[in-house]
């Protein structure tokens, strides 16, 4: 009798079940978004019991619509954004709204680290920066504002920590969320006793770390009556969502890369051992004894949902109920010419992380003229995404790590105008896999090693992963871009000071 196992992603935007079948066959999936509150410039969060409502509703309507006996659900495992501050007391309840990695309100004691301690003895430890990115960063900040809070904290989980542990009752943290988190040491693998020391905060903060594949549990009583689900299924550690969309695009060898395009863009590259990651970051592979070396862009997808959320709502709505207001904005950017009538712009609507580390980093539509139409904005949308790819690209071949081939998935994959802009922005094919939904497949394979299913779950992945298309560059295009991308570079350099100076200035009334 066949075993199916589920895999569930907590992503930025939404909560996504799936079942499969072992074979990795798709049985059914549901997604349910959930709100992100900007609190204002730099301040990002969500909600934790709304990722948990979300969870409930997309595994009850995953059961009901693959009609699998319940019991025949062997596994699940969970990935998610990172890294997150969830801070939970001693019964197991949150204390506050979630830091997501978006947030970036610890500058000030970024900076404050960087001077007393630096970045250069935190990559010694951690193999990372210094950055709000991290929960260095972000604990500190929750330690001096909310003092009150900080004293009931019994636990720091990541968000699929928290799922979790809503699942089983078990706090846990995975080993790829822990080498993610800027406070965990990857020499002794264990959380380090001197950045603690430093910082001033308690080891026993964060939870006992785990592979991916260990199984924490199985489902608790009352979450099998709420959801469905069996109390004999079993619960694995799980991962980061780009770890497991790595794994689920079968890039398992050493130089496979995957790009995984959603409200952000991440570039994992896996490689074979720490290294000094440059003006990028590193981290675990879901499988053992893998490292990646990543890029992350914090708003590329996002950039295009604001566009069409402030700027595009009007034509949304005159549109076929078959034909969404993405792909209506990808119809025309695809009619745009190449380079947007000389439109640059820089996707950088947060701050951004890699390679550019800048919380004051902003947004920016360089060549705006009076014949600018709506199709060359969205286009040039896509293309600063594709810009902001190559710059990393092109940091991680400045420390030696190269591509063997690069595959796409998430959202962004489903994009054909915006897959031929990457690969003629990068000048090399994207591989699109056939089946991608954008981690949970990962986290079943996962969920499956960690219950013997799969021995070999590498060789598995990399067997199931049928290839959907390969996007070729266009060379004229190519050329084209290589300009466009010598300008992007240099924008960045010669704002960055403006765009420092302008956050500082004071809201108006």
């Amino acid at each position: 009798m066949s075993k199916f196992l589920m895999g569930i992603d907590i992503g930025t935007t939404n909560v996504k079940s799936v079942l499969f079948n072992e074979d990795g066959t798709k049985m059914a999936e549901h997604s349910i978004e959930y709100p992100t509150y900007f609190i204002k410039s730099g301040w990002v969060e969500q909600s934790p019991q709304e990722w948990w409502e979300a969870t409930v509703k997309t595994i009850i309507k995953v059961i009901k619509d693959s009609k699998v006996d319940r019991k025949d659900i062997a596994g699940i495992g969970v990935s998610s954004q990172a890294p997150t501050l969830v801070a939970m007391d001693k019964e197991g309840k949150v204390l506050r709204n979630a830091l997501i990695w978006m947030d970036r309100r610890s500058q000030p004691e970024t900076d404050f680290l960087e001077r007393e301690i630096g970045s250069l003895k935190v990559k010694g430890i951690t193999g990372n920066r210094i950055d709000p990115y991290y929960l260095s960063s972000k604990l500190l900040w929750y330690k001096n504002n909310e003092p009150e809070l900080y004293k009931k904290t019994h636990k720091i989980l990541q968000i699929n920590g928290y799922i979790n542990y809503m699942l089983t009752g078990v706090m846990t943290t995975d080993i790829s969320h822990a080498s993610l988190m800027g406070v965990y040491d990857i020499k002794k693998n264990q959380w380090s006793k001197e950045l603690a020391d430093l910082i001033g905060y308690d080891r026993d903060l964060f939870p006992q770390v785990y592979e991916t594949t260990h199984v924490i549990g199985t489902v608790c009583e009352k979450v099998a009556k709420l959801t469905g689900l069996s109390s004999s299924t079993a619960v694995v550690c799980g991962t980061v969502d780009g770890s497991a969309a790595t794994l689920e695009a079968g890039a398992v060898d050493i130089g496979d890369a995957v790009e995984m395009s959603g409200t952000s863009t991440v570039l994992n590259i896996c490689t074979d051992r720490w290294r000094d990651p440059g003006l990028l970051f590193e981290m675990y592979h879901a499988l053992k004894d893998i490292m990646m070396i990543c890029g992350a862009m914090s708003t590329t997808g996002a950039s295009l949902k604001w566009y069409r959320d402030n700027l595009y709502k009007e034509e949304e709505h005159k549109q076929p109920e078959q034909v969404s207001s993405f792909e209506h904005m990808n119809q025309k950017a695809s009619r745009a010419k190449v380079g947007s009538n000389r439109l640059i712009f820089l996707p950088y609507m947060a701050g951004e992380r890699s390679p550019i580390w800048d919380s004051y980093a902003r947004g920016v539509f360089f060549g705006l003229h009076l014949d600018t139409k709506r199709e060359e904005m969205i286009r040039a949308i896509l293309e600063g995404s594709a810009y902001g790819l190559r710059h990393n690209i092109d940091e991680a071949k400045k420390i030696g790590v190269n591509i063997r081939e690069l595959r796409s998935v998430g959202g962004g994959s489903k994009s054909d105008i915006w897959l031929k802009i990457k690969s003629s922005v990068l000048n090399m094919p994207i591989i699109v896999p056939d089946i991608s939904t954008g981690a949970p497949f990962g986290d079943a394979i996962i969920a499956g090693a960690g219950l013997g299913i799969y021995k070999n779950p590498g060789k598995f992945a990399k067997e199931v992963t049928k290839i959907k298309q390969i996007v070729e560059p266009d060379e004229a295009w190519n050329k084209i871009y290589n300009e466009m991308y010598e300008i992007y570079i240099s924008l960045y350099k010669n704002t960055k000071n403006d765009l420092y100076n302008l956050a500082h200035i004071k809201e108006g009334v």
